[in-house]
């Protein structure tokens, strides 16, 4: 197991590869979700949903929190590409923005099928590793034990980092980092394709909760940014003419099974969802309809799991290096209850 240490600077929330020793400079007190709080004179341990997070929670909602930039893969094919049948090493950054030292951290490392609601229930645990953080710092741990993916997803799965102290900065919500700052979740797809192929992405759609809900899935079209961190750290395994496409892509939601199979029941995951999201948001559900360019609705059982495919082809004019970027969101009423992004790259 191997870690690196790196200092965090607290004006931009980038880290630096300075390993000089760091004294806590006097920061002013930070905006967590509208409430002013200082810094805690205790540990503040953050497995980051993007890089502007400081561990406010619970996350606004529409918060896009599968896209981890703390949680990544590395194999034969690259960075974030894993490789089904072979050793695959995962890694978590874990950040400390308390003003103690964290002692004694414990990281778990899980995988998960595709899928748009993950809970406890549903994921496999990789390793676990242990490790320390000083205040100000951010530490890279890899996971102990290697990650062989499964052929049947074709290596696609998805991983999920959680790293607290059992007693004295534990985790709070297990495989939520919509609530929890110590879990960081990492639901993303890198596809090399020629102009003129199809695809199919698969991910597992479910209902959480123990009534019949209506469940609406969009699929969002997004611009692509080459100078995005995320998709620098894939580099090596892209194009070096990597560029937003100038074309459009059509894409298509069904589902793959006849017969829809359920999921082990996860109650108190069930609950935190609805205490937090059955609130109307009326103006997020009006900004996901403008953007959405596929939705689907369909009623589930209490807690039926389905196969959702998004289908598509690569068009004929796209140039090599030209790249399109989508999002699946699941909703139960207003409420996003998980999402998968796929990012695809003409070669």
């Amino acid at each position: 197991m191997e870690s690196t240490i790196e200092k965090i600077d607290n004006k931009t929330n980038r880290n630096k590869g300075d390993n000089k020793r760091f004294t806590a400079p006097q920061i002013p007190k930070l905006n967590f979700n509208g409430r002013k709080e200082p810094l805690h004179d205790t540990t503040w341990i953050v497995v980051r949903a993007d890089f502007t997070d400081m561990g406010g929670r619970p996350l606004a909602p529409g918060t896009v929190f599968w896209e981890s930039p703390d949680v990544w893969v590395q194999s034969s094919a690259g960075i974030n590409q894993p490789v089904p049948g072979e050793n695959n090493t995962v890694f978590a950054r874990i950040n400390n923005y308390g003003l103690q030292n964290a002692t004694g951290i414990m990281v778990k490392f899980w995988w998960a099928d595709p899928s748009l609601a993950i809970t406890e229930a549903t994921a496999h645990l990789i390793g676990t590793g242990f490790v320390d953080v000083p205040s100000g710092w951010s530490v890279t741990l890899q996971c102990p034990a290697p990650w062989v993916p499964v052929v049947e997803n074709g290596g696609h799965e998805c991983l999920i980092a959680e790293a607290f102290i059992q007693v004295t900065d534990p985790l709070t919500a297990p495989m939520d980092p919509m609530d929890d700052r110590h879990v960081g979740q990492k639901n993303e797809q890198l596809l090399l394709l020629p102009k003129g192929a199809k695809f199919v992405t698969k991910v597992r759609a479910a209902n959480i909760t123990d009534s019949r809900k209506e469940l609406r899935f969009d699929v969002q079209a997004l611009h692509f940014d080459p100078e995005h961190p995320l998709v620098k750290m894939r580099a090596a395994s892209l194009p070096a003419n990597v560029k937003p496409a100038g074309t459009t892509m059509p894409v298509a939601l069904q589902f793959h099974e006849s017969h829809p199979n359920f999921i082990s029941k996860s109650i108190l995951f069930a609950e935190r969802m609805i205490l937090r999201g059955l609130e109307k948001i009326e103006e997020e559900l009006v900004e996901a309809l403008e953007h959405s360019q596929v939705t689907h609705k369909a009623h589930f059982e209490p807690w039926e799991s389905r196969v959702l495919e998004m289908t598509g082809e690569v068009p004929e004019d796209a140039e090599v290096g030209q790249s399109y970027l989508f999002r699946i969101e699941q909703r139960i009423g207003n409420m996003v209850t998980g999402g998968y992004t796929v990012h695809i790259v003409v070669v």
